[in-house]
Protein backbone atom coordinates (compact mmCIF):
# COMPACT_ATOMS: atom_id res chain seq x y z
CA UNK A 1 0.00 0.00 0.00
CA UNK A 2 1.34 3.47 -0.88
CA UNK A 3 2.16 6.07 1.79
CA UNK A 4 -0.69 8.37 0.70
CA UNK A 5 -3.18 5.52 0.99
CA UNK A 6 -1.84 4.63 4.45
CA UNK A 7 -2.20 8.24 5.57
CA UNK A 8 -5.78 8.34 4.26
CA UNK A 9 -6.68 5.15 6.15
CA UNK A 10 -4.97 6.40 9.32
CA UNK A 11 -6.86 9.69 9.25
CA UNK A 12 -10.20 7.88 8.79
CA UNK A 13 -9.38 5.68 11.78
CA UNK A 14 -8.35 8.71 13.82
CA UNK A 15 -11.66 10.46 13.08
CA UNK A 16 -13.65 7.40 14.18
CA UNK A 17 -11.41 7.13 17.24
CA UNK A 18 -11.99 10.77 18.23
CA UNK A 19 -15.80 10.27 18.09
CA UNK A 20 -15.45 7.08 20.12
CA UNK A 21 -13.37 8.65 22.91
CA UNK A 22 -15.92 11.31 23.76
CA UNK A 23 -18.74 8.75 24.11
CA UNK A 24 -17.18 6.13 26.41
CA UNK A 25 -16.28 6.18 30.08
CA UNK A 26 -12.74 7.31 31.15
CA UNK A 27 -11.40 3.82 31.82
CA UNK A 28 -12.43 2.54 28.40
CA UNK A 29 -11.12 5.72 26.84
CA UNK A 30 -7.67 5.14 28.30
CA UNK A 31 -7.60 1.61 26.91
CA UNK A 32 -8.74 2.90 23.55
CA UNK A 33 -5.90 5.44 23.49
CA UNK A 34 -3.32 2.68 23.95
CA UNK A 35 -4.86 0.55 21.24
CA UNK A 36 -4.97 3.56 18.95
CA UNK A 37 -1.28 4.07 19.42
CA UNK A 38 -0.61 0.68 17.93
CA UNK A 39 -3.28 0.86 15.24
CA UNK A 40 -2.61 4.40 14.11
CA UNK A 41 1.08 5.10 14.56
CA UNK A 42 2.77 1.81 13.81
CA UNK A 43 1.70 1.83 10.15
CA UNK A 44 2.51 5.52 9.91
CA UNK A 45 5.98 4.98 11.31
CA UNK A 46 6.57 1.99 9.05
CA UNK A 47 5.49 3.92 5.99
CA UNK A 48 7.68 6.87 6.99
CA UNK A 49 10.69 4.59 7.38
CA UNK A 50 10.12 3.02 3.97
CA UNK A 51 9.84 6.45 2.36
CA UNK A 52 12.94 7.65 4.20
CA UNK A 53 14.98 4.69 3.01
CA UNK A 54 13.84 5.14 -0.55
CA UNK A 55 14.81 8.79 -0.53
CA UNK A 56 18.45 8.03 0.36
CA UNK A 57 20.63 9.65 3.06
CA UNK A 58 19.27 12.42 5.23
CA UNK A 59 20.40 16.00 4.73
CA UNK A 60 23.30 17.15 6.96
CA UNK A 61 22.26 18.08 10.47
CA UNK A 62 22.43 21.69 11.57
CA UNK A 63 23.15 22.91 15.08
CA UNK A 64 20.39 24.68 16.98
CA UNK A 65 20.56 26.19 20.45
CA UNK A 66 16.94 25.88 21.61
CA UNK A 67 15.35 22.90 23.32
CA UNK A 68 11.64 22.23 22.97
CA UNK A 69 9.61 22.58 26.16
CA UNK A 70 8.50 19.41 27.90
CA UNK A 71 5.06 18.22 26.79
CA UNK A 72 2.12 19.15 29.00
CA UNK A 73 -0.58 17.03 27.36
CA UNK A 74 -2.44 14.33 29.34
CA UNK A 75 -0.74 10.96 29.82
CA UNK A 76 -3.23 9.27 27.52
CA UNK A 77 -3.48 11.46 24.43
CA UNK A 78 -3.02 11.11 20.72
CA UNK A 79 -0.29 13.74 20.75
CA UNK A 80 1.68 12.02 23.52
CA UNK A 81 1.56 8.70 21.71
CA UNK A 82 2.70 10.46 18.53
CA UNK A 83 5.54 12.19 20.39
CA UNK A 84 6.74 8.88 21.85
CA UNK A 85 6.60 7.23 18.45
CA UNK A 86 8.50 10.14 16.88
CA UNK A 87 11.26 10.01 19.50
CA UNK A 88 11.67 6.26 19.12
CA UNK A 89 11.92 6.71 15.35
CA UNK A 90 14.65 9.33 15.74
CA UNK A 91 16.79 7.13 17.99
CA UNK A 92 16.11 3.78 16.30
CA UNK A 93 19.17 3.86 14.05
CA UNK A 94 21.23 5.30 16.90
CA UNK A 95 20.32 2.35 19.13
CA UNK A 96 21.29 -0.10 16.40
CA UNK A 97 24.64 1.55 15.71
CA UNK A 98 25.51 1.84 19.40
CA UNK A 99 24.65 -1.81 20.01
CA UNK A 100 27.18 -2.74 17.32
CA UNK A 101 29.77 -0.30 18.73
CA UNK A 102 29.41 -1.69 22.25
CA UNK A 103 30.37 -5.16 21.09
CA UNK A 104 33.83 -3.88 20.10
CA UNK A 105 34.66 -2.35 23.49
CA UNK A 106 37.62 -3.69 25.50
CA UNK A 107 36.50 -5.56 28.64
CA UNK A 108 37.72 -2.84 31.04
CA UNK A 109 35.64 -0.07 29.58
CA UNK A 110 32.19 1.46 29.63
CA UNK A 111 29.95 3.56 27.44
CA UNK A 112 26.68 5.34 28.07
CA UNK A 113 24.64 7.50 25.73
CA UNK A 114 21.49 9.52 26.38
CA UNK A 115 19.39 11.17 23.69
CA UNK A 116 15.94 12.73 23.78
CA UNK A 117 16.04 12.52 27.60
CA UNK A 118 16.31 8.74 27.56
CA UNK A 119 19.05 6.14 27.84
CA UNK A 120 19.90 4.86 24.37
CA UNK A 121 22.91 2.69 25.19
CA UNK A 122 24.65 1.52 28.34
CA UNK A 123 27.44 -1.04 28.52
CA UNK A 124 29.01 -1.58 31.95
CA UNK A 125 27.82 1.95 32.69
CA UNK A 126 27.82 1.37 36.46
CA UNK A 127 31.31 -0.14 36.60
CA UNK A 128 33.78 2.15 38.46
CA UNK A 129 36.77 2.89 36.23
CA UNK A 130 39.79 5.24 36.17
CA UNK A 131 38.47 8.58 34.86
CA UNK A 132 41.78 10.43 34.43
CA UNK A 133 41.07 14.14 33.80
CA UNK A 134 37.32 13.58 33.65
CA UNK A 135 37.57 14.15 37.41
CA UNK A 136 37.73 17.82 36.48
CA UNK A 137 34.10 17.65 35.35
CA UNK A 138 33.09 16.99 38.95
CA UNK A 139 35.23 19.84 40.27
CA UNK A 140 33.93 22.28 37.67
CA UNK A 141 30.34 21.26 38.36
CA UNK A 142 30.78 21.64 42.12
CA UNK A 143 32.48 25.01 41.63
CA UNK A 144 29.45 26.26 39.69
CA UNK A 145 27.07 25.06 42.41
CA UNK A 146 29.14 26.17 45.40
CA UNK A 147 30.92 29.31 44.17
CA UNK A 148 28.60 30.41 41.37
CA UNK A 149 29.33 31.22 37.73
CA UNK A 150 30.14 34.86 38.60
CA UNK A 151 32.71 34.05 41.29
CA UNK A 152 36.01 35.93 40.91
CA UNK A 153 39.39 35.64 42.62
CA UNK A 154 41.21 38.67 44.01
CA UNK A 155 44.94 39.22 44.51
CA UNK A 156 45.84 42.20 46.71
CA UNK A 157 48.75 44.49 47.57
CA UNK A 158 49.07 45.65 51.18
CA UNK A 159 51.66 48.06 52.53
CA UNK A 160 52.48 51.31 54.30
CA UNK A 161 52.83 54.13 51.78
CA UNK A 162 54.57 57.39 52.51
CA UNK A 163 54.89 59.66 49.51
CA UNK A 164 56.46 57.72 46.65
CA UNK A 165 57.76 54.90 48.84
CA UNK A 166 56.46 51.74 50.49
CA UNK A 167 57.99 51.83 53.96
CA UNK A 168 58.88 48.30 54.99
CA UNK A 169 57.42 45.29 53.20
CA UNK A 170 54.98 45.15 50.30
CA UNK A 171 52.62 42.20 50.79
CA UNK A 172 51.36 40.29 47.77
CA UNK A 173 48.29 38.46 49.10
CA UNK A 174 47.06 35.45 47.16
CA UNK A 175 43.35 34.87 46.68
CA UNK A 176 43.58 31.43 45.10
CA UNK A 177 43.48 32.72 41.53
CA UNK A 178 44.12 29.58 39.44
CA UNK A 179 45.23 31.51 36.33
CA UNK A 180 47.47 34.20 37.84
CA UNK A 181 50.20 34.79 35.29
CA UNK A 182 52.82 37.11 33.90
CA UNK A 183 52.20 38.32 30.35
CA UNK A 184 55.13 36.33 28.96
CA UNK A 185 54.00 32.97 30.34
CA UNK A 186 50.99 31.84 28.23
CA UNK A 187 52.99 31.85 25.01
CA UNK A 188 55.32 29.22 26.50
CA UNK A 189 52.50 26.70 27.05
CA UNK A 190 51.05 24.08 24.66
CA UNK A 191 47.54 25.09 25.78
CA UNK A 192 47.78 28.81 26.61
CA UNK A 193 45.53 30.12 29.34
CA UNK A 194 42.37 31.48 27.75
CA UNK A 195 41.45 34.01 30.46
CA UNK A 196 44.65 34.80 32.38
CA UNK A 197 44.87 37.29 35.22
CA UNK A 198 48.02 39.25 34.48
CA UNK A 199 50.13 40.12 37.52
CA UNK A 200 51.76 42.81 35.39
CA UNK A 201 48.64 44.94 35.89
CA UNK A 202 49.31 45.18 39.63
CA UNK A 203 52.85 46.36 38.92
CA UNK A 204 51.46 48.91 36.44
CA UNK A 205 48.98 50.17 39.04
CA UNK A 206 51.73 50.65 41.62
CA UNK A 207 53.97 52.52 39.18
CA UNK A 208 51.11 54.67 37.90
CA UNK A 209 50.26 55.66 41.46
CA UNK A 210 53.75 57.22 41.82
CA UNK A 211 55.57 54.54 43.82
CA UNK A 212 59.31 54.43 43.10
CA UNK A 213 60.74 52.43 46.01
CA UNK A 214 59.97 49.55 48.40
CA UNK A 215 62.25 49.82 51.42
CA UNK A 216 61.69 46.21 52.46
CA UNK A 217 60.79 43.01 50.59
CA UNK A 218 57.95 41.86 48.42
CA UNK A 219 56.39 39.21 50.66
CA UNK A 220 54.12 36.54 49.22
CA UNK A 221 51.12 35.63 51.41
CA UNK A 222 49.61 32.20 50.63
CA UNK A 223 47.67 31.82 53.89
CA UNK A 224 44.25 31.53 52.23
CA UNK A 225 44.72 27.75 51.72
CA UNK A 226 46.48 24.97 53.56
CA UNK A 227 50.09 24.06 52.83
CA UNK A 228 49.54 20.65 51.16
CA UNK A 229 51.76 21.03 48.11
CA UNK A 230 50.95 17.68 46.53
CA UNK A 231 48.32 14.99 46.87
CA UNK A 232 50.09 12.43 49.09
CA UNK A 233 49.50 9.53 46.68
CA UNK A 234 50.99 11.32 43.65
CA UNK A 235 54.20 9.75 42.44
CA UNK A 236 57.46 11.49 41.58
CA UNK A 237 56.50 11.55 37.92
CA UNK A 238 53.62 13.89 38.78
CA UNK A 239 55.00 16.17 41.49
CA UNK A 240 56.14 19.53 40.14
CA UNK A 241 55.87 18.13 36.60
CA UNK A 242 52.16 17.58 36.00
CA UNK A 243 50.99 19.67 38.97
CA UNK A 244 52.14 21.51 42.07
CA UNK A 245 53.60 22.62 44.30
CA UNK A 246 50.15 24.00 45.15
CA UNK A 247 49.53 27.33 46.82
CA UNK A 248 46.91 30.05 47.18
CA UNK A 249 49.52 32.33 45.57
CA UNK A 250 50.74 30.63 42.39
CA UNK A 251 52.09 32.64 39.46
CA UNK A 252 52.85 30.95 36.13
CA UNK A 253 51.84 27.55 37.56
CA UNK A 254 54.46 27.98 40.29
CA UNK A 255 57.35 28.36 37.88
CA UNK A 256 59.78 31.20 37.23
CA UNK A 257 60.47 32.08 33.62
CA UNK A 258 64.04 31.20 32.75
CA UNK A 259 64.41 28.80 35.69
CA UNK A 260 64.19 25.08 34.80
CA UNK A 261 63.15 24.11 38.34
CA UNK A 262 60.07 25.26 40.20
CA UNK A 263 60.66 26.97 43.55
CA UNK A 264 59.75 24.71 46.46
CA UNK A 265 57.79 27.62 47.98
CA UNK A 266 55.32 28.99 45.40
CA UNK A 267 54.69 32.16 47.40
CA UNK A 268 58.41 33.00 47.27
CA UNK A 269 58.33 32.33 43.54
CA UNK A 270 55.36 34.68 43.16
CA UNK A 271 57.12 37.38 45.23
CA UNK A 272 60.21 36.95 43.05
CA UNK A 273 58.17 37.30 39.85
CA UNK A 274 56.48 40.43 41.17
CA UNK A 275 59.80 41.93 42.29
CA UNK A 276 61.10 41.49 38.76
CA UNK A 277 58.00 43.19 37.34
CA UNK A 278 58.47 46.16 39.68
CA UNK A 279 62.15 46.49 38.85
CA UNK A 280 61.36 46.38 35.13
CA UNK A 281 59.15 49.42 35.73
CA UNK A 282 61.86 51.39 37.52
CA UNK A 283 60.69 50.64 41.07
CA UNK A 284 63.52 49.84 43.47
CA UNK A 285 63.01 46.94 45.90
CA UNK A 286 65.65 46.94 48.63
CA UNK A 287 65.35 43.48 50.21
CA UNK A 288 65.05 39.96 48.78
CA UNK A 289 61.62 38.40 48.15
CA UNK A 290 60.21 36.02 50.75
CA UNK A 291 56.96 34.56 52.09
CA UNK A 292 54.89 35.39 55.16
CA UNK A 293 51.46 36.43 56.41
CA UNK A 294 50.28 40.00 55.92
CA UNK A 295 49.47 41.94 59.10
CA UNK A 296 45.77 42.27 59.82
CA UNK A 297 44.39 45.72 59.23
CA UNK A 298 47.05 46.64 56.68
CA UNK A 299 46.30 49.26 54.05
CA UNK A 300 45.20 47.88 50.69
CA UNK A 301 47.10 49.66 47.95
CA UNK A 302 45.70 47.87 44.90
CA UNK A 303 43.93 44.69 43.88
CA UNK A 304 43.65 42.49 40.83
CA UNK A 305 40.46 40.59 39.96
CA UNK A 306 40.15 37.52 37.77
CA UNK A 307 37.62 36.81 35.04
CA UNK A 308 34.42 35.13 36.31
CA UNK A 309 34.45 31.42 37.02
CA UNK A 310 32.30 30.74 33.95
CA UNK A 311 35.22 31.92 31.79
CA UNK A 312 37.94 30.24 33.85
CA UNK A 313 36.31 26.84 33.34
CA UNK A 314 37.72 26.67 29.82
CA UNK A 315 41.18 26.42 31.39
CA UNK A 316 40.05 23.72 33.81
CA UNK A 317 38.13 21.71 31.19
CA UNK A 318 39.19 22.55 27.63
CA UNK A 319 42.88 23.01 28.53
CA UNK A 320 42.73 20.44 31.35
CA UNK A 321 44.82 22.60 33.71
CA UNK A 322 45.77 20.38 36.66
CA UNK A 323 46.83 23.17 39.01
CA UNK A 324 43.64 25.11 38.31
CA UNK A 325 41.50 22.09 39.19
CA UNK A 326 43.34 21.48 42.46
CA UNK A 327 43.12 25.14 43.50
CA UNK A 328 39.41 25.24 42.67
CA UNK A 329 38.94 22.20 44.90
CA UNK A 330 40.46 24.05 47.86
CA UNK A 331 38.32 27.12 47.20
CA UNK A 332 35.23 24.91 47.13
CA UNK A 333 36.25 23.49 50.52
CA UNK A 334 36.80 26.97 51.91
CA UNK A 335 33.47 28.39 50.77
CA UNK A 336 31.39 25.28 51.44
CA UNK A 337 32.96 24.03 54.68
CA UNK A 338 35.17 26.89 55.83
CA UNK A 339 38.13 24.52 55.44
CA UNK A 340 40.53 25.34 52.57
CA UNK A 341 41.75 21.81 51.93
CA UNK A 342 41.58 19.15 49.25
CA UNK A 343 39.65 16.78 51.52
CA UNK A 344 37.02 19.39 52.40
CA UNK A 345 36.70 20.18 48.71
CA UNK A 346 36.13 16.54 47.83
CA UNK A 347 33.51 16.26 50.55
CA UNK A 348 31.74 19.27 49.04
CA UNK A 349 31.92 17.66 45.58
CA UNK A 350 30.25 14.53 46.97
CA UNK A 351 27.54 16.69 48.54
CA UNK A 352 26.86 18.38 45.21
CA UNK A 353 26.48 14.99 43.50
CA UNK A 354 24.07 13.86 46.19
CA UNK A 355 22.10 17.10 45.97
CA UNK A 356 21.66 16.47 42.26
CA UNK A 357 20.42 12.93 43.01
CA UNK A 358 23.33 11.35 41.13
CA UNK A 359 24.41 7.84 42.09
CA UNK A 360 27.87 7.67 43.63
CA UNK A 361 27.98 3.88 44.01
CA UNK A 362 31.58 2.72 43.60
CA UNK A 363 32.88 6.28 43.18
CA UNK A 364 36.29 7.09 44.70
CA UNK A 365 37.44 10.73 44.90
CA UNK A 366 41.13 11.32 45.62
CA UNK A 367 42.09 14.55 43.85
CA UNK A 368 40.57 17.22 41.63
CA UNK A 369 42.79 16.88 38.58
CA UNK A 370 42.40 13.15 37.94
CA UNK A 371 46.15 12.55 38.09
CA UNK A 372 45.72 9.91 40.77
CA UNK A 373 45.05 6.47 39.28
CA UNK A 374 42.99 5.40 42.29
CA UNK A 375 40.11 7.75 41.41
CA UNK A 376 37.02 5.86 40.26
CA UNK A 377 33.95 7.14 38.37
CA UNK A 378 31.26 5.52 36.24
CA UNK A 379 30.02 6.32 32.75
CA UNK A 380 26.55 6.61 34.26
CA UNK A 381 27.64 9.30 36.71
CA UNK A 382 29.48 11.32 34.04
CA UNK A 383 26.55 11.25 31.60
CA UNK A 384 23.95 12.07 34.22
CA UNK A 385 26.12 14.85 35.64
CA UNK A 386 26.54 16.45 32.21
CA UNK A 387 22.86 15.93 31.48
CA UNK A 388 21.86 17.67 34.71
CA UNK A 389 23.60 20.84 33.50
CA UNK A 390 22.78 20.59 29.81
CA UNK A 391 24.47 21.53 26.53
CA UNK A 392 23.97 25.28 26.93
CA UNK A 393 25.36 25.53 30.49
CA UNK A 394 28.63 27.14 31.64
CA UNK A 395 29.87 23.60 32.25
CA UNK A 396 29.27 22.66 28.60
CA UNK A 397 30.71 25.96 27.34
CA UNK A 398 33.96 25.20 29.18
CA UNK A 399 34.53 21.97 27.27
CA UNK A 400 36.96 21.57 24.38
CA UNK A 401 35.53 21.74 20.85
CA UNK A 402 36.46 18.89 18.50
CA UNK A 403 39.09 19.92 15.98
CA UNK A 404 39.18 23.46 17.35
CA UNK A 405 40.11 24.16 20.99
CA UNK A 406 41.97 22.81 23.98
CA UNK A 407 42.86 19.14 24.22
CA UNK A 408 40.57 18.38 21.25
CA UNK A 409 42.29 20.89 18.97
CA UNK A 410 44.07 18.10 17.11
CA UNK A 411 41.48 15.37 17.72
CA UNK A 412 38.22 14.48 15.93
CA UNK A 413 39.14 16.87 13.13
CA UNK A 414 36.80 15.38 10.52
CA UNK A 415 33.06 14.83 10.11
CA UNK A 416 30.85 13.94 11.82
CA UNK A 417 32.50 15.16 15.05
CA UNK A 418 34.46 18.27 14.05
CA UNK A 419 33.04 21.41 15.70
CA UNK A 420 29.94 19.44 16.63
CA UNK A 421 31.34 17.75 19.74
CA UNK A 422 32.14 19.47 23.04
CA UNK A 423 33.89 17.10 25.42
CA UNK A 424 36.35 16.53 28.24
CA UNK A 425 39.29 14.29 27.49
CA UNK A 426 41.21 12.23 30.01
CA UNK A 427 44.54 10.48 29.66
CA UNK A 428 46.64 8.32 31.94
CA UNK A 429 48.84 5.41 30.98
CA UNK A 430 45.98 2.94 31.55
CA UNK A 431 43.01 5.24 30.91
CA UNK A 432 41.58 7.15 27.96
CA UNK A 433 38.26 8.93 28.45
CA UNK A 434 35.94 11.15 26.44
CA UNK A 435 32.70 12.57 27.86
CA UNK A 436 30.54 15.37 26.56
CA UNK A 437 27.89 16.48 24.10
CA UNK A 438 27.27 15.67 20.44
CA UNK A 439 25.13 18.49 19.09
CA UNK A 440 21.98 17.70 17.15
CA UNK A 441 19.02 19.89 16.14
CA UNK A 442 17.19 21.19 19.20
CA UNK A 443 19.65 19.76 21.71
CA UNK A 444 22.49 17.31 22.16
CA UNK A 445 23.31 13.67 22.72
CA UNK A 446 25.16 13.17 26.01
CA UNK A 447 27.86 10.49 26.07
CA UNK A 448 30.73 9.05 28.07
CA UNK A 449 33.30 6.52 26.91
CA UNK A 450 35.90 5.26 29.38
CA UNK A 451 38.62 2.92 28.13
CA UNK A 452 40.80 1.28 30.77
CA UNK A 453 43.60 -1.22 30.43
CA UNK A 454 47.13 -1.61 29.05
CA UNK A 455 47.84 0.47 25.97
CA UNK A 456 44.47 2.26 25.75
CA UNK A 457 46.15 5.67 25.71
CA UNK A 458 47.99 4.78 22.48
CA UNK A 459 46.51 6.58 19.47
CA UNK A 460 46.26 3.33 17.56
CA UNK A 461 43.97 1.98 20.27
CA UNK A 462 41.69 4.83 21.30
CA UNK A 463 41.30 6.79 18.06
CA UNK A 464 39.44 3.99 16.22
CA UNK A 465 37.11 3.69 19.23
CA UNK A 466 36.47 7.42 19.29
CA UNK A 467 35.81 7.49 15.55
CA UNK A 468 33.43 4.53 15.76
CA UNK A 469 31.50 6.20 18.57
CA UNK A 470 31.16 9.43 16.60
CA UNK A 471 29.96 7.53 13.55
CA UNK A 472 27.37 5.77 15.70
CA UNK A 473 26.16 9.07 17.17
CA UNK A 474 25.75 10.47 13.67
CA UNK A 475 23.00 7.88 13.08
CA UNK A 476 20.60 10.06 15.09
CA UNK A 477 17.70 11.31 12.93
CA UNK A 478 16.10 14.73 13.23
CA UNK A 479 12.85 13.38 11.74
CA UNK A 480 10.05 12.51 12.16
CA UNK A 481 8.65 15.31 14.26
CA UNK A 482 5.59 14.72 16.41
CA UNK A 483 3.52 16.68 13.86
CA UNK A 484 4.60 14.27 11.13
CA UNK A 485 2.79 11.43 12.89
CA UNK A 486 -0.38 13.25 13.91
CA UNK A 487 -3.56 12.63 11.87
CA UNK A 488 -4.57 15.53 9.66
CA UNK A 489 -8.16 16.61 9.23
Amino acid sequence: MKLQELLHVARRRAARFDRHVVTVDPQRAAISIIVAGAVLFVPLFSAWQVTKSAAGAAAPLTVATSINAAPNEPVFSVRRVARTAAIEARVANLRTQLASFSKSLPPDSCVMVKAEAREVAATRASRPLIPASNMKLLVAAAALDVLGADHRFTTSLIGNRVGGSIIGNLWLVGGGDPVLSTRAYPATQPYPTTSPTFLDELADALRDSGITKVTGSVVGDESRYDDERYVPTWGDGIRAIEAGPLSALMVDDGSLLGDPFKPAQPAVGAATAFTRLLQARGITVIAAPRSGTAPSGGTKLAELTSAPLSELLSDVLANSDNNAAELLLKEIGLVSRQTPTRVAGLQAVASVLNARALSTDGVVLVDGSGLDSTNRLTCSLLVNLLDSYGPESPLANGLAVAGSTGTLRGQLTTAPAVRRVRAKTGTLRSSKVLSGFYQVPDGAITFSLMLNGPGVSNQSTYQPQWKSLMNALSAFNDKPLTEDLLPRS
